[in-house]
């Protein structure tokens, strides 16, 4: 895939989140369409060169997947978690990885031409958000990121709250248990050291190590020196007493830092993405909104919704081109250049069949927000709910990946198709609208619509 020329075509950005666990390269167009990804573990043992060559690989792998050169790309975007000075291109402190001191910009530089712009993992991922997430239509928004760590960012009109010293938002080191459990920044009481993943697999450890019983060491097969976010849900369906415990602590933590952020900046929207979250938010989620919702301090109308992120994984690499295309003034939150997809035309739709590009289908179809159409997964409805004509969250997980505005349901003639109420609340959560009609009239609504989108078809009509 080669970078189109400058009369109108598209052009490619790299965003790069490096975390810590995995280091992650999307290759992204300019419209926000993710058209590649590549994935390396984040070394743990070593100085930071292991960690900068992994950073390299992962860039040098995408690029290389994507059938371009690094000079194809219009710039590349570098997440950190921990505190950066994107003017000098400085790792300044990287509390959970060996990157602490590294000038990344200038070591990277001296490999590729592309301009290149670093920034902290939260802000990239609450620009992500801003940009095409959760957060699309707030004016102002804080992320939190629950992941090995917590990161957080502020973004008010498309422009980020950096603060005076780079490290405004960090309220994952704001301290909220005084005396409590030390850091991975040296202080004591942060709400990383209360709430993250670390802090979970640490109280999830020393309660093994006082004699409790959990079904995470058959799990993890008896090696808990990483306890992985997933193995962590599974526990939690499993009714796990001592990861229930646990989880349901870090989630009232979780609460009563949004109570807080909603006391200090009110933002309009608190959007929580990161690994804990995308694993564990059914169980998270109902927590945290009982804990904002009973908070006895009004404000002066309704707002300040907490949100989940309608980007997960991507949020941050998303984010991360989003300041690339600043970088190069091509800013994504300016009108003229607003960049949408290019969706397919849905040429013709007899009854038992569509017409979608140069394709006829036979059957239900869902076309995705990056315009890509797949025949729709009908057997994962009747397995959980007996019926195609039902479609739930795990459904909407695939067809809403990418984070469209609008989800049109063309629902038969008959209006068959029928969301779940955890579906109509997995949109909610994530600010995505649904419009559902009969078929002829959603196919009608999806081709006028000029917001991002995404659609389920259901044929039959």
């Amino acid at each position: 895939m080669k970078k189109k020329d400058q009369g109108g075509e598209q052009r490619l950005y790299l965003g790069v989140d490096v975390g810590g666990t995995k280091v992650q390269a999307s290759l992204v167009q300019e419209s926000g369409e993710i058209v590649g990804r590549e994935k390396c573990p984040t070394p743990r043992q070593g100085g930071p060169e292991r960690v900068v060559a992994a950073i390299e690989k992962t860039m040098d792998d995408m690029v290389r997947k994507g059938a371009i050169s690094a000079d194809d790309l219009t710039a590349i975007g570098i997440a950190v978690p921990g505190v950066v000075d994107p003017d000098r291109g400085i790792v300044v402190v990287a509390p959970n990885m060996q990157l602490t001191g590294v000038a990344l910009v200038s070591l990277l530089e001296a490999r590729v031409k592309p301009p290149i712009i670093i920034g902290n993992d939260g802000n990239f991922g609450a620009l992500g958000e801003s940009w095409l997430g959760s957060a699309r239509k707030a004016h102002s928004a804080l992320y939190i990121c629950v992941g090995t760590g917590i990161g957080s960012g502020f973004v008010r009109q498309g422009k980020l709250w950096r603060g005076d010293r780079e490290s405004a938002g960090e309220i994952g080191h704001m301290m909220m248990h005084i005396g409590g459990p030390k850091c991975g920044c040296g202080n004591y009481g942060c709400f990383e050291a209360l709430a993250s993943r670390t802090a979970i697999e640490r109280d999830i450890r020393e309660a093994i190590a006082a004699g409790r019983s959990s079904v995470l060491t058959e799990l993890a097969e008896g090696d808990l020196s990483v306890i992985r976010s997933g193995m962590i849900r599974k526990a939690l369906e499993m009714e796990d007493e001592v990861v229930t415990g646990v989880v349901r602590r870090a989630a009232e933590v979780l609460g009563y830092a949004c109570v807080n952020v909603r006391h200090l900046i009110d933002p309009e929207a608190i959007v929580l993405g990161g690994g804990v979250i995308e694993a564990c938010s059914d169980f998270i989620m109902p927590i945290v909104e009982n804990i904002v919702g009973r908070d006895p301090l009004p404000g002066a109308r309704e707002g300040g919704r907490v949100l989940l992120s309608a980007l997960g994984d991507d949020a941050v690499v998303l984010g991360a081109v989003a300041a690339a295309r600043k970088r190069v003034q091509r800013s994504p939150f300016k009108k003229r250049f607003l960049v949408h997809p290019k969706y397919p035309e849905i040429s013709r739709l007899g009854f038992g069949e569509i017409t979608v590009g140069r394709e006829t289908y036979s059957r239900d179809i869902c076309i995705f927000v990056s315009g890509r159409v797949k025949k729709r997964d009908e057997g994962l409805a009747k397995e959980l709910y007996g019926s195609a004509h039902v479609v739930g969250p795990k459904e909407l997980e695939r067809i809403c990946k990418g984070g469209p505005e609008v989800l049109f349901i063309g629902a038969g003639r008959e209006s068959e198709v029928k969301l779940t109420e955890d579906a109509r609340r997995f949109l909610a959560q994530r600010s995505i609208k649904c419009e559902i009609e009969p078929t002829v009239k959603a196919v009608e609504s999806y081709s006028k619509s000029k917001l991002r989108k995404a659609a389920l078809i259901h044929i039959t009509c």
